[in-house]
């Protein structure tokens, strides 16, 4: 009997001990993400980690969208995006167009393990837009900055401003920018894939030789990204 509860004993202070040392959580049924390997954001207050690749489509308006984001360091994430818009501008202007961009990403705090985050980005790029007939070329800089909280080991929160810019050199020639506010988040459904969601509205002002206008942008976005790791 004594032998039977010195058994049982060391069994228990052995799964005691490797729970101590596999610190994990559970993310969907059947599978466990080691944490660390969840401290990445392909939209939210974190970046995608050093050597990591991500993949991201997204879908809504004003339109659909591919990017595709390295990290370049622990705090620095670069890549490539395409957007396919069938909306102007973020408004409801009927003109269909597409952007060619390289997106830029820059951790701003310290610890990428954190709670908190915040990431400023940028994303120069050309932009094409069928307009009456003939085309409207132009140079983008969309900049923003976002705020990021995880609430939970799979849940990210986050607040954020990006300020579209076009500089339109034909058709006509002018400029596009305005301030868009809101907020989104990001469910880690396993340790390679989340669900992304964020929506902004703001003014969007333009200035052209012909006059200036306002509308009401609106970005409202669902995504999917998936970590190549």
């Amino acid at each position: 009997m004594r032998m039977t509860w010195a058994a049982a004993l060391l069994l228990l202070v052995g799964r005691a001990g490797r729970a101590q040392v596999e610190t994990q959580y559970p993310g969907t049924a059947g599978s466990i993400i080691p944490i660390g390997e969840s401290a990445w954001s392909a939209t939210a207050g974190r970046t995608v980690g050093s050597g990591n690749s991500v993949l991201l489509a997204e879908a809504g308006w004003p339109g659909i969208s591919f990017t595709f984001l390295h990290g370049a360091d622990e705090r620095t994430d670069w890549g490539a995006r395409v957007n396919f818009n069938y909306k102007y501008m973020n408004t409801d202007t009927n003109l269909t167009g597409v952007d060619l961009q390289v997106p830029y990403r820059l951790r701003m705090t310290n610890d990428q393990d954190s709670s908190f985050g915040v990431v400023l980005q940028a994303s120069p790029g050309v932009t094409l837009y069928s307009n009456n007939g003939s085309a409207q070329f132009g140079f983008a800089l969309p900049l923003g900055v976002v705020l990021g909280t995880r609430v939970s080991d799979t849940v990210t929160l986050d607040a954020g401003m990006d300020i579209p810019v076009l500089l339109s050199i034909t058709n006509p020639f002018g400029v596009v920018f305005g301030p868009l506010f809101g907020v989104g988040g990001e469910y880690l459904v396993d340790r390679n894939i989340a669900v992304t969601a964020r929506i902004r509205v703001g003014p969007e002002v333009s200035l052209n030789h012909t006059g200036s206008d306002s509308q009401v942008g609106v970005q409202t976005l669902i995504g999917v990204a998936y970590n190549m790791r």
